[in-house]
């Protein structure tokens, strides 16, 4: 329990929090939602659940204690007063609209039923394969759930998530990589996509879908040794300096790397180049729209990391069948590739390029606070 306890940032306060037209539910993702989709003239409030505001103040207790009262939450007892507590600091701040792009968050779960007169919209920032759903232990009830893919769709409704309203129409990083990097011209054969996490192969505290990205590197590693392909690794910024070391470890010095400081340098990877390589990274499902050509490199003999079609598959036998199939897919014209993957398009990564994501969810977002009135 004091474990927990220290990974939160308590403050006291006197005075109770300002009313503000939109709430951006946690940290994660509140800079692209603020720097894209948010209008300049909304007043907004990022709430941080990593950071407990305490306030010494008789309004905000009483409506704390009335709450404890009257809402019914199958939780620990600790747990239930934490999400009490932050439903009872949502209802001050009064938003007309909460948008997360962490939208398989717990705590936002758990409060969506209580929070009346208060739309919430979620943005899908991950890939919601079958190994992750199946960690999701809390149910999953969306307000408004804008996702990938029409695929997407079908993998809420396996597990039995609830949504009022979901609509494909991309990834918002995606989308704005898109509008980024528009003239971006190809630099690499081959952009191999890093999911590194600092743990060793076969450790017992090792995410199961890690061993077999580390086969794949291992693989990627002799076929540059082999071949005279050119490769630029998409970092993810996991593990710090150990990141980096592990990959220049694996592939030889001609290798280029994306800088996790700068923003959107991995799409920039993607966009810069003919080929994207990974095992179950969101950026795989990403490069689908990123006029890149896409192949999982399908080490587990398993559809629970990247159930997608076969066509974007390809299930590792040896080296010479990959370097053959890698070969295969370069020397396609983008258009001939484009055309095989067409109609896929809309199940995996639906991006309007009419109307990207960022666009489409302002243009929601505002139409929506236009038609809520304040409670």
């Amino acid at each position: 329990m004091f474990k927990k306890l220290k990974k939160f940032n308590f403050k006291f306060k006197f005075k109770l929090p300002y009313q503000k037209d939109i709430l951006i539910f946690d940290d994660q993702g509140s800079e692209e939602i603020l720097k894209y989709v948010i209008e300049e003239n909304y007043e907004y409030y990022i709430y941080d659940t990593k950071e407990i505001n305490i306030y010494l103040n008789i309004y905000f207790l009483f409506i704390f204690f009335k709450n404890i009262l009257d809402k019914e939450i199958e939780a620990s007892f600790i747990k239930k007063l934490y999400i009490i507590y932050i439903k009872s600091e949502i209802e001050l701040i009064n938003p007309k609209l909460i948008i997360t792009y962490n939208d398989d968050n717990a705590i936002y779960h758990y409060i969506i039923p209580f929070l009346d007169n208060i739309k919430c919209m979620a943005l899908q920032n991950g890939l919601r394969e079958r190994f992750i759903r199946n960690r999701i232990k809390h149910q999953i009830n969306h307000d408004y759930l804008y996702c990938f893919g029409e695929n997407d769709i079908v993998k809420n409704r396996l597990d039995s998530w609830t949504s009022r309203q979901i609509v494909p129409i991309g990834s918002l990083r995606a989308g704005i990589a898109k509008s980024k990097f528009s003239n971006i011209q190809k630099l690499y054969d081959i952009c191999i996509l890093s999911e590194y996490e600092p743990r060793d192969k076969n450790s017992l505290d090792n995410h199961h879908w890690n061993d077999y990205w580390i086969t794949l590197t291992e693989i990627m590693s002799q076929i540059q040794k082999n071949t005279d392909f050119n490769i630029i690794v998409a970092r993810n910024g996991h593990g710090g300096n150990k990141e980096i070391n592990y990959l220049r470890t694996m592939f030889n010095q001609s290798t280029s790397y994306s800088s996790p400081d700068k923003e959107f340098d991995s799409y920039k990877a993607i966009l810069q180049s003919k080929l994207t390589i990974g095992f179950c990274s969101t950026l795989l499902a990403e490069a689908i729209s990123l006029n890149s050509r896409v192949l999982q490199l399908n080490t587990s003999n398993s559809n629970l990391y990247f159930d997608f079609d076969e066509i974007f598959i390809h299930h590792y036998e040896n080296n010479s069948n990959l370097i053959d199939k890698i070969r295969q897919l370069l020397d396609m014209s983008y258009d001939d590739y484009h055309s095989k993957i067409n109609d896929f398009i809309p199940y995996y990564m639906n991006i309007d390029n009419q109307n990207l994501p960022q666009d489409y969810i302002k243009n929601q977002l505002t139409k929506m606070l236009t038609e809520t009135q304040r409670c």
